[in-house]
């Protein structure tokens, strides 16, 4: 856009602006050192758009040339010069005060840059000092500079007119909306820039920035200038062959259809371009428009239509300004959600359910967000990875990309399988029955998981008797018991076994540790009595 701030310049004057409040809080040096860099950025984008409004001006002289060196033209280009030359006279003068800020408080280092950026008194002290014995300070010269460079241009270029935006670049904190709640005691300009405890490097970069602003001016001034003489002329000097497919990307065997056509544009003049009211990037006479697209509504094929406005603004020979504006219809397809998972047409109740979601569709865009109605979501470490752990009989896994919705997936859930409670001797289970020798010394009760559970997700199957009644049977009556808390169980301790006894063993609690290691005792399990004969 025409006198805009780009990207880089808009990044760099929201980080002037944070170091601004954070030195008013005296924050350390490594924040004062910031403003160095800062600094840097500001005259690295100066230096380039200096550069492009000295060649915008000898486009404009080109123009008249080519346009037979008409009056009304030569006035223009003679205004345009002057524009640049007050500007980069204001430029240079600004540049004198920083290079007198750097020699007076040590210079430079060929290694480690400014010395004296952590001075902070200085700057106060050129700023509020009367050199010139006139009652204004050397920061009320530099306001008065500024201020006339500005309204130089709104007389000459906009012919005073008050609602071109043009305005005082120097103003007093009175004179901005953002200070009219809060004003400060001070409200001067010198003040509001170069107060008391002004850094060297703050200093610097708010000159800088100061200087941006004087460049962006000349930067709207210019090209108004360009639009008013041969330069805005209509004539097409940019010609290449455009293509129009379609589709972009067809599948094998798909026809791929396009339209070709030559598309001319104009280097003499800088249309304003518009989507949906949004001010585009213009480059080489192109307009740049990107958004993430919103669906909703899709029809039986799965597409939904939407639409959007553009609008390109251009002057025409004679300083006629016309506006295209054309209706812009797409369409949306429904993104397809696949599910890569072990078991994917039911979930397992309280458990770590580890799904893949993809959305081939979005591409390289593709970083989703989940939420779950009917159970809890934890996100993988890769795009698209995420557990589900379901609370209920059934999940609705709902699928974002980019704060947008995509879809929704429902999964039923299953029940745990009941684990099988086994009484084995290092590892092998006891015949029931054949029994055991009444000289066994003990044995452990075994909780295990059902095998097609334990192989989809093995860290959800981690089962453990916590606690079994051990009974000693003798002819139908019990003779001694004993309660164990784990799942070893010690014979030893039950006293007055002989060979034809049964030992009857009750389960009564087992236990399950799930995928995060938490531990719940778990009810569903089977067999709860197990029966060993003695001999």
């Amino acid at each position: 856009m025409a006198g805009g701030d780009s990207p880089r310049q808009k990044m760099i004057n929201m980080m002037y602006i944070v170091l601004i409040a954070m030195l008013a809080l005296n924050v350390d040096t490594k924040v004062l050192k910031k403003f160095i860099l800062i600094n840097e950025s500001f005259e690295s984008t100066n230096s380039e758009k200096t550069v492009d409004n000295s060649n915008k001006v000898e486009t404009i002289r080109a123009a008249v040339e080519e346009s037979g060196n008409r009056s009304e033209d030569i006035r223009v280009l003679t205004l345009s010069e002057s524009v640049r030359e007050k500007s980069n006279a204001l430029i240079n003068h600004m540049g004198d005060i920083k290079s007198l800020i750097v020699e007076e408080t040590g210079g430079k280092d060929s290694k480690t840059g400014i010395k004296g950026y952590k001075n902070i008194d200085f700057v106060y002290s050129y700023m509020n000092k009367d050199e010139n014995k006139d009652n204004l300070t050397n920061g009320d010269d530099l306001q008065i500079l500024i201020n006339e460079f500005s309204t130089f241009v709104l007389d000459s270029v906009y012919n005073g007119d008050k609602e071109s935006g043009i305005h005082d670049l120097a103003r007093n904190a009175d004179q901005i909306p953002m200070y009219a709640d809060n004003p400060p005691t001070d409200p001067s300009f010198s003040t509001l820039n170069f107060g008391f405890g002004t850094s060297a490097g703050a200093g610097l970069a708010t000159i800088s920035q100061l200087q941006a602003e004087v460049i962006n001016l000349e930067i709207k001034a210019l090209d108004k200038l360009a639009a008013s003489v041969g330069a805005a002329d209509l004539k097409f000097d940019v010609v290449s062959l455009t293509t129009l497919p379609e589709q972009k990307v067809v599948a094998a065997g798909a026809k791929y259809k396009t339209q070709l056509f030559l598309s001319a544009a104009s280097s003499a003049i800088v249309p304003t371009m518009t989507a949906d009211g949004d001010t585009l990037e213009v480059s080489n006479g192109r307009g740049y428009y990107e958004f993430v697209a919103k669906g909703g509504n899709y029809d039986g094929e799965g597409l939904s239509k939407q639409s959007y406005i553009g609008s390109i603004s251009v002057t025409l020979p004679g300083g006629r300004d016309t506006t295209f504006i054309d209706t812009v219809e797409y369409f949306v397809a429904r993104p397809v959600i696949q599910i890569q998972s072990a078991s994917v047409q039911a979930l397992y109740f309280n458990c770590g359910n580890e799904l893949t979601v993809n959305v081939p569709a979005l591409g390289s865009e593709y970083n989703p967000t989940f939420s779950a109605r009917g159970g809890d979501v934890v996100r993988g470490s890769k795009a698209g990875v995420v557990t589900i752990i379901p609370k209920s009989k059934k999940v609705d896994l709902n699928v974002s990309n980019a704060g947008n919705f995509i879809g929704s997936q429902s999964f039923g859930v299953r029940q745990i399988p009941a684990p099988e409670i086994k009484a084995r001797i290092k590892g092998k289970e006891i015949d029931a029955k054949s029994g055991i020798p009444v000289s066994t010394p003990s044995f452990s009760l075994d909780a295990i998981a059902d095998a097609s559970f334990a192989e989809f997700l093995p860290k959800d199957a981690r089962f453990q008797v916590r606690e079994a009644e051990i009974n000693l049977v003798r002819a139908g009556r019990g003779v001694s018991r004993q309660r164990v808390n784990s799942k070893n169980v010690n014979l030893n301790k039950l006293a007055g076994k002989r060979k034809g006894d049964n030992i009857v063993i009750e389960i009564k609690k087992v236990a399950r540790a799930n995928f995060l290691g938490e531990v719940e005792e778990f009810k569903n399990f089977a067999p709860r009595y197990i029966t060993i004969p003695l001999k």
